[in-house]
């Protein structure tokens, strides 16, 4: 045991023995030295036996004071560390006493408050003075806990600073105790001001639409959520951007993206006090408009975002109209949770959309029937087109001087067995929305090839054109001129049999691509007719990219041309118009014979409508097989 204290020793002097050895020789020289003068000046004689216990004290002497240099000279170098680790770091430390007078307070303290460390040194209340009042009673909370002895969690609090104004810390304090007593409190104090500002930030950003800056979905049920809770009545209008699809595909994201900024703009100038206005996604937006009570008030102000939502627009050189579908809940009778609300507007909303002349429906059982219908048809139409059940029915087309068959539409038509017959406005739309369009319209052009074929073979003397109706989606496929042609050659069918027809929202912008589409396919030898002329962009426009063969006039101008001068006049311009540009014009909707005669006086060359053959089927179409077959 003793070697072993010994060797323990050894090894403590060893990293130090010259200072140990300088100290300990100097030690037993002056011990020595001190020794002797005694010797001769009180006993006058000098024995070296007198030497041993003044030479063993002068070693351990020496060896204490080499202990104590070594000790201290660690001892301020652990202090100038620990100054530096200090004086360098970005938080404040410090340590106080009970009485709250400072042990220590880091220098760093000046940075973070703008005041000097001999100013807290001073005031010993100054830091906890600091505190910003809203946050005092939790600050004074947490130094209560601690001067209690318990072991808190940091807390956030704002100082009121001398430099920078208000700011965020973490504040940490952890009792110190001697000997199981309390004696002071050690804290640190960092600062969090940007990281708190950055946290709220993101929380702001995960409320705000990042495109248009508005409240987003999230915040949107936020607040509908308070208003319930408060029991304040408001109404939810849920609104669609019409055709917004086409513009988007048609010229581009960007642009997309501008309109539904300007569209943006222009609601927050017209929007009530107080009013919500979010972007729901997409195209969609939702006002919350707190307070309104009246249906009738409720209606107007639909109509007003409606005027704003029309009001041409400027963008890329180019003029746009866009138009709008709206669906409204009112809360709580509509509804008692933001989720049934959001759900029963937006049902209202797309029946709005579907019904023709209708922009606004309120939420009854009515639309949310309506809408399971359409969750029904969204089920069942992908094993429809994939058994091919959605069919072409044909419409004939005759002329109008000799009333001979000249060309067959061929009309999407689905006869489901649970849903009985599904409208093509309540389909199509679907289609388009999960992206079976292509698939739909592909099998649609092959059954009709094949009938055409059919009636080619009966009737080779005489040429009857099948028209198919092609949508954008179509038409910006990769490949779709490849599909015509193979089809023509697989069925044998001449390609000036068959028609393509597009409508005007094909041109947004000038659609380079879909207008070489059209152009490989004429050069081909399939003619293009332009349908519903009249009633999408720029109509006019469209007849200069010089790529269609027949303008179909909408039956909106044929409906009101024998009741109104200014319609028939209209009517008889675009067929004088379209006849210089060597086109055939085909009239929609003949439902009269006033507008046959009508029609056949100013010049029309081909009629169509229920009032010369309603839609029908292949086996019903036979008896217009007949190469004399003429409409009576």
């Amino acid at each position: 045991m003793r070697l072993k204290n010994v060797a323990q020793l050894f090894k403590v002097c060893s990293g130090h023995w010259p200072i140990y050895l300088a100290y300990m020789l100097g030690a037993w020289l002056l011990v020595m030295g001190l020794a002797n003068i005694q010797f001769f000046l009180i006993y006058g004689k000098f024995s070296p036996k007198f030497l041993i216990v003044p030479s063993i004290v002068g070693l351990i002497v020496g060896f204490l004071i080499a202990k104590y240099r070594i000790l201290r000279d660690r001892i301020e170098a652990k202090q100038m560390e620990f100054s530096s680790i200090v004086e360098m770091a970005e938080e404040v430390s410090y340590f106080q006493n009970l009485d709250r007078s400072y042990r220590f307070i880091s220098p760093s303290v000046l940075k973070l408050t703008g005041y000097d460390v001999s100013i807290f040194y001073q005031m010993p209340n100054l830091f906890s003075d600091l505190v910003y009042e809203d946050d005092f009673p939790k600050w004074l909370a947490y130094e209560r806990g601690i001067a209690e002895g318990d072991r808190l969690d940091a807390i956030d609090v704002r100082l009121t600073t001398k430099h920078k104004g208000l700011i965020w810390i973490r504040h940490v304090s952890r009792p110190i105790y001697e000997k199981g007593k309390l004696v002071a409190i050690s804290s640190t104090n960092t600062d969090i001001t940007e990281q708190v500002s950055q946290t709220e930030a993101m929380k702001e950003l995960a409320l705000k639409d990042s495109l248009t800056g508005l409240p987003n979905r999230r915040h949107l049920s936020l607040e509908a959520e308070k208003m319930l809770d408060a029991i304040y009545p408001f109404v939810l209008i849920m609104m669609d951007l019409d055709r917004f699809k086409t513009i988007n595909d048609s010229l581009g994201h960007s642009v997309g993206d501008l309109m539904l900024q300007k569209i943006k703009d222009r609601f927050e100038l017209v929007l009530p006090q107080g009013a919500l206005l979010s972007r729901f996604g997409g195209d969609e937006f939702v006002f919350i408009i707190p307070g309104i009570r009246q249906e009738q008030d409720v209606e107007q102000m639909i109509r007003d975002f409606l005027k704003v939502v029309e009001r041409p627009m400027h963008l890329n050189g180019l003029n746009l109209h866009i138009s709008a579908s709206f669906g409204w809940v009112s809360a709580p009778e509509d509804g008692s949770d933001v989720e049934s609300l959001i759900r029963f507007a937006d049902v209202a909303m797309h029946m709005a959309k579907q019904k023709q002349g209708v922009y606004s429906l309120r939420y009854s059982g009515q639309v949310d029937h309506y809408h399971q219908r359409l969750l029904i048809i969204e089920n069942r139409i992908r094993n429809a087109v994939e058994d091919k059940r959605i069919v072409p029915f044909y419409q004939p087309m005759f002329s109008t001087q000799s009333g001979n068959l000249v060309g067959v539409e061929c009309l999407a038509r689905w006869h489901d067995d649970e849903l009985g017959w599904v409208s093509p406005d309540e389909f199509i739309p679907i289609a388009e929305d999960i992206n079976l369009i292509g698939k739909l319209g592909e099998t649609i052009l092959e059954q009709a090839i094949i009938t055409a074929k059919k009636l080619s073979e009966f009737c080779s003397e005489k040429d009857v054109y099948f028209s198919v109706n092609a949508s954008p989606y179509q038409l910006s496929e990769i490949g779709f001129v490849d599909k015509v042609k193979s089809l023509l050659e697989q069925y044998d069918l001449p390609p000036k049999l068959l028609k393509i027809e597009v409508t005007e929202s094909l041109f947004i912008g000038g659609n380079e691509y879909a207008i070489n589409v059209l152009s490989e396919l004429r050069a081909f030898g399939v003619s293009i007719a332009l349908d519903d002329f009249g009633t999408g962009y720029s109509a006019f426009a469209v007849l200069r990219e010089g790529c269609i063969d027949i303008l179909k006039v909408d039956k909106s101008f044929i409906q009101n041309m024998t009741d109104n001068d200014q319609e028939k006049a209209l009517v008889a311009e675009i067929i004088q118009m379209a006849h210089i540009m060597d086109l055939t014009v085909v009239a929609e909707g003949v439902e009269t014979e006033a507008q046959r005669a009508l029609l056949a006086e100013i010049g029309c060359d081909v009629l169509q409508g229920y009032l010369l053959a309603r839609p029908m089927s292949e086996i019903e179409f036979c008896p217009y097989m007949d190469c004399g077959a003429v409409a009576h």
